[in-house]
């Protein structure tokens, strides 16, 4: 059962309510220092969000699909749009549903090898890949490797599970024939932050640097900006008709990944603009499922489109290198037993 909260049309401040009205300039004000107002109307604007957050309800896949004889591995599926993909996957009749559930907040098994090995001891056979997992902190820590925790969980981690992914695609993909499906979700967050550490030269370990948090949450968008760049690398190195690689924006939907949220302002926001769980579930089963020409792409209101400008710019492209093999080689350092041969 799904449990929709709603804001009351009056809000308390400070003991008086207030018009809701009064609250957007407000609202405004704060979408300013994430949304790039300058375009205001296009994708990844604040008046294109909201407007397709208004309008556009994602939709469940046809009820004669089928699952029967697949599996399928998601992350991050405790709760929220994972829990609710899982279900949906069930409901169609998914054979065997793996579900990789780990402690991003007390950071028990901080170390990305436990997770990765664990996929691939476990999973020989696989059809459909989700790494769903996430963290949105809003202020600076660190996990248990040292590394910043959003980009430890949102990227280190997600980019570390991806490769024992791959193997076990791969290995099915040999022997039905069938092209394995890997979605990464990241979101459309990543069109608003000036990604300020590419400047640095070591983009990773500057991340770690408490002074480049940022505000608000800058940081977080920061990680689905390397989310994409990572599925665009991953995509480059395997070919379509082994595995269909792509990247997801689920929307922006009620979900416990907003819970370090302090402000009234994402309840406000919520209640005006956001989607269910399950419809955030329904875009994630969509991308891992459907459009086999995906391969490399970003997915957004359950059709393909194009990510930021910033990632098909040269500088993007450049970037979405360094950020492959920064990755690559920290993993190597850090957690040897995570498996990345033959991609590197």
């Amino acid at each position: 059962m799904i449990v929709t909260q709603h804001c009351p049309p009056l809000v308390c401040l400070s003991g008086a309510c207030l018009p809701f009205a009064f609250y957007i300039p407000r609202l405004l004000l704060l979408s300013s220092q994430s949304f790039p107002l300058s375009d205001i109307g296009t994708m990844g604007g604040f008046l294109d969000f909201c407007y397709r957050q208004l309008t556009y309800k994602p939709k469940p896949l046809p009820t004669a699909v089928s699952f029967v004889g697949k599996i399928a591995l998601i992350t991050g599926a405790n709760s929220g749009l994972g829990l609710e993909a899982a279900h949906e996957l069930a409901s169609h009749g998914i054979s065997r549903l793996i579900l990789a559930v780990r402690d991003a907040e007390k950071g028990e098994s901080a170390k990305t090898s436990i997770l990765a090995r664990s996929a691939e001891t476990n999973v020989e056979v696989l059809d459909y890949a989700l790494l769903n997992a996430g963290l949105k902190k809003m202020e600076y820590s660190t996990a248990n490797t040292g590394h910043e925790l959003n980009v430890q969980i949102n990227h280190i981690a997600t980019s570390a599970v991806s490769f024992a992914a791959v193997r076990a695609l791969s290995a099915t993909a040999g022997k039905t024939h069938v092209p394995g499906r890997l979605t990464i979700v990241s979101s459309e967050g990543h069109f608003w932050i000036p990604f300020k550490e590419r400047h640095a030269e070591k983009i990773l370990e500057r991340m770690d640097d408490k002074e480049t948090f940022g505000s608000q949450m800058q940081r977080y968008y920061t990680t689905k900006l390397l989310n994409v760049l990572w599925t665009r690398s991953l995509a480059e190195k395997i070919p379509a008709t082994e595995i269909i690689i792509n990247t997801v924006n689920p929307g922006f939907c009620y979900s416990g990944l907003h819970r370090h949220e302090g402000t009234g302002i994402i309840k406000i926001f919520l209640w005006m603009f956001g989607w269910t769980s399950e419809q955030g579930g329904h875009c994630l089963v969509d991308a891992l499922t459907q459009h086999d020409n995906s391969h490399g792409k970003y997915l957004s209101d359950q059709k393909e489109t194009d990510p930021s400008p910033f990632v098909l710019s040269d500088e993007g492209k450049a970037d979405t290198k360094r950020i492959w093999e920064e990755t690559t080689a920290l993993l190597r350092k850090e957690a040897p037993g995570v498996d990345m041969s033959p991609l590197v």
